[in-house]
């Protein structure tokens, strides 16, 4: 339950051993549920919670066989680092020695051997969640869960954490990862759920949803800005209006108001060759300079009505300056159709 009083809607999700599923959305969006309601942490109001087809609903979290790692590491404050990875052996009654050697071996996996004297606060926050995750994998769990594990840890730390991550996949774990960041969950998951207002966008695999998302919303979550969304209308069979321009399209028999996707890659500053029919005429508003790329924002129509940021991820020596009347090339086979209404994708052989 949300503190806003809404909850995670009606949803069914199927998640098979060994996958790497990223959790991803706004905030609010019901990514921490989706992990406590696995974790058993909380009980869903309706429904079941099955693990190879066995219902856990009453099960608790210490008996389901998971281990979970949260944003604050969740460790305990007046033990060292050792004693924490180590204490889900102890409760388990593992024999000191055995204890002592996995807890070893698990140090040196996440390369915190240096620290297993120190307590929580004695150690960087990235620290602590590597000492967090040796702590939820040293049992035997087939699932490791994260929730927001990541935030809050510097650059090199962060990236050790995501190497642990993929090495727990690769040794056959099943890992429910909670994140913020669609960039990580784009690069490490083998399939992404994607929410929204505590309903389910889409679930796919990573490119999948990036290339060929399920509506409106998922196009323009995913990407770095994501998807350019602009009101259009389909006039003629392959002819698409944006504005004051109109673009050459595949043929096809719609015709109609609907909402015109194009990802900032799918689009780049005219060259004198371009067909005219294929490109759209705005006026640049400012440039960030990325290193090798460079994100050019847009806006259409005149001076004071131009609203639309649409962005231009260029890599052209060339950038436009600020209020320069700029041409864009459109990779039409890329557009991505949206119903005006709804905001649901429009497949490609209805369109």
């Amino acid at each position: 339950v949300y503190d806003d009083g809404d909850g995670l809607q009606p949803t069914d999700l199927f998640i098979r051993a060994d996958e790497f599923v990223a959790v991803v959305g706004p905030s609010g969006s019901g990514k921490s549920t989706i992990i406590r309601l696995i974790a058993g942490l909380e009980r869903p109001d309706h429904g079941d919670i099955l693990f190879d087809g066995s219902v856990v609903n009453d099960i608790p979290t210490h008996a389901r066989g998971i281990g979970m790692v949260v944003s604050t590491g969740a460790l305990y404050s007046k033990l060292t680092a050792e004693a924490n990875i180590g204490f889900p052996l102890q409760v388990a009654n593992v024999k000191a020695a055995d204890r002592k050697e996995r807890v070893r071996k698990t140090a040196s996996r996440f390369n915190v051997r240096s620290i297993l004297g120190r307590k929580p606060q004695q150690i960087s926050v990235g620290e602590r969640q590597l000492v967090a995750t040796g702590r939820a994998t040293i049992r035997d769990t087939s699932i490791v869960l994260f929730d927001e594990a990541l935030s809050g840890i510097d650059p090199h730390r962060r990236q050790a954490v995501k190497n642990e991550l993929r090495s727990l996949h690769r040794e056959r774990h099943t890992v429910l990862f909670a994140t913020n960041s669609q960039d990580e969950a784009m690069a490490m998951s083998t399939l992404l759920i994607i929410l929204n207002d505590g309903r389910v966008q889409q679930i796919a695999a990573p490119l999948d949803a990036y290339r060929r998302p399920a509506n409106a919303f998922v196009a323009s979550f995913l990407g770095d800005p994501g998807m350019n969304l602009l009101p259009g209308a389909i006039v003629a069979p392959g002819r698409l209006a944006l504005g004051d321009d109109e673009l050459d399209m595949p043929a096809s028999g719609r015709v109609g108001p609907v909402l015109v996707g194009i990802r900032p890659e799918h689009v780049r500053l005219a060259e004198p060759s371009t067909p005219f029919t294929r490109c759209l005429h705005a006026r640049a508003m400012h440039v960030e300079r990325l290193g090798a790329d460079s994100i050019i924002h847009v806006a259409f129509g005149s001076a004071d009505s131009g609203s639309v940021d649409f962005a231009v991820r260029s890599r052209h020596p060339r950038v436009p300056q600020v209020g320069e009347n700029v041409e864009l090339a459109v990779d039409v086979d890329h557009v991505t159709l949206f119903e005006a209404t709804t905001g649901d994708r429009i497949a490609a052989d209805i369109r």
